[in-house]
């Protein structure tokens, strides 16, 4: 009988707690999302799951949830960095942000493309990296998107700034520009502009145009943010 009714306690709870938590999810309060892209590395790895909320604040510089409709990749909930909302000016110039002319400075680790050499390359893939992550330039060079921290000083590395117009960008925004120099542009009244930390392999405003402000969806809570 006593553990009759330790079993029926602990049901109850069991039941209490799985509703709360189909609540939580119902009302967006609680709920999670699988990123199967690299954009968001290094602070989003690829294939891992994301907890959000939208009870947080949605405050610009924080990993963000939105949707958003594409031709290519067609309705799906993106999770990018806020960094622009109406009114702001937003320019990169040599891969630096700007915002109304001020360059951004924070201590977000982010990646960009990277011209390396062929032993930094086999360090790398020492580490973990797989091949495909890596793009020959040349005989003795090769380009890749790495973070701050994954730099090396024992090897040879420079940032590399691509010269040429990217197409789906002019298409976009009618301009000669591409991920690294790009704008400036004014966001219109309603809506926002988001970023990939991953800021040469992130398909965001830059290809996709502003952003709805009432398309956000929610904050990341989990990795932390």
């Amino acid at each position: 009988m006593f553990k009759n009714k330790i079993f029926n306690r602990v049901l109850l709870a069991g039941s209490f707690v799985v509703t709360l938590l189909i609540i939580a999810k119902l009302s967006g309060v609680l709920q999670y999302a699988y990123v199967p892209q690299a954009g968001g590395e290094p602070n989003i790895k690829k294939n891992s799951f994301v907890i959000i909320t939208n009870i947080l604040p949605y405050e610009k510089f924080k990993l963000l949830t939105y949707n958003q409709v594409t031709q290519e990749f067609g309705k799906g909930v993106y999770v990018q960095r806020l960094v622009g909302t109406e009114g702001d000016k937003v320019e990169i110039k040599n891969g630096n942000l700007l915002i109304n002319n001020e360059l951004v400075r924070t201590e977000i680790n982010l990646k960009h493309l990277y011209k390396i050499d062929r032993a930094f390359v086999n360090d790398l893939m020492l580490k973990g990296m797989s091949e495909k992550e890596f793009y020959q330039f040349d005989n003795d060079y090769f380009l890749t998107n790495l973070s701050g921290n994954e730099l090396n000083d024992n090897f040879f590395y420079e940032r590399f700034i691509n010269p040429n117009p990217d197409p789906e960008i002019a298409k976009m925004y009618h301009k000669n520009w591409n991920a690294d120099n790009f704008g400036p542009v004014t966001i219109p009244p309603g809506k926002v502009f988001f970023l990939g930390d991953n800021r040469n392999a992130s398909f965001d405003s830059r290809y996709v145009g502003f952003i709805d402000e009432s398309e956000i969806t929610g904050r990341i809570i989990y990795p932390k943010n």
